[in-house]
């Protein structure tokens, strides 16, 4: 049996199959969809299979020839169900249309709806006008150079009605003592972090008073300046982070490295602005 599922959104349809399906099956379910499809030229498609136990020969064959004549109506058909059986006959069906095809299993149905509605999201992401950056997390290491991609990121926020927020990571230099368990860290490990966070400080003072815009937001935490910046950023709800990366020697190669890493793991824009000759 083929049953049609009520959908409250545009391009996505949604049917349960249930027992051996039949050619009558299909008899019944495939104008409809020829329907759907002169509606819309495009759909995704859910098939929840539930006590699902595949079809009769002559069913077979109507959803081959139809998958023949339909190879490209078909954007994303996510498939959901249970076992390796079932899964198998997903593998199936990719061969005979150029859709994205997945399994998904019985628990994974909230996964199957959100990967479907993929593709419209993006789509109305792609033809919405650009947000102004309103929250834009500058990532500093007090370098001369670096003040240029502060000014960027004030330029940004002075044309958009936005902010700024300074973060810089202070990598943590305490050592820890293999010969007591629990671990125990050693007091002047303690007191030598504590000065390198106040010396950090004052480096951000410093240089907001040498960029003369005023009192700006800035944090000065531990750890690797991937982390922190992302964190922050998350925390922050930014919706642009901007890094400063040099050329591709020494000491820039690391610095490019960061700034890559924030640009392939950050949820947000990502303005990367060169800080430094490449030669």
């Amino acid at each position: 049996m083929i049953q049609q599922s009520p959908v409250q959104e545009d391009n996505i349809v949604a049917f349960r199959l249930s027992g051996k399906l039949s050619h009558a099956d299909y008899q019944t379910f495939l104008p409809s969809l020829e329907k759907l499809l002169d509606e819309h030229n495009h759909i995704s498609v859910l098939l929840e299979l539930v006590d699902f136990h595949g079809w009769d020969l002559t069913a077979a064959w109507d959803d081959f020839r139809f998958g023949i004549a339909h190879p490209d109506a078909f954007d994303r058909i996510a498939i959901v169900g249970h076992g390796k059986l079932q899964r198998w006959m997903t593998l199936m069906a990719k061969p005979f249309t150029s859709a994205g095809v997945r399994f998904f299993e019985q628990e994974q149905l909230g996964e199957a709806w959100d990967w479907l509605r993929e593709l419209p999201q993006q789509a109305a992401l792609d033809q919405a006008q650009p947000a102004p950056y309103r929250h834009i997390l500058v990532g500093v290491d007090f370098s001369a150079h670096s003040l240029r991609a502060v000014r960027r990121a004030l330029d940004l926020a002075k044309r958009n009605g936005g902010g700024i927020h300074l973060v810089h990571a202070l990598e943590s230099h305490l050592s820890y003592d293999p010969a007591y368990d629990p671990v125990l860290v050693q007091q002047h490990d303690m007191d030598l972090d504590q000065a390198l966070m106040e010396a950090a400080k004052g480096r951000m003072e410093q240089m907001i008073d040498d960029l003369g815009a005023g009192d700006l937001p800035r944090r000065v935490l531990f750890g690797s300046p991937k982390r922190v910046i992302l964190s922050v950023a998350e925390a922050l709800r930014s919706d642009l982070i901007v890094v400063g990366t040099h050329g591709h020697r020494g000491i820039g190669r690391l610095l490019g490295s960061t700034a890559s890493a924030i640009t392939h793991s950050a949820r947000c824009d990502v303005l990367t602005v060169h800080i430094g000759a490449t030669e």
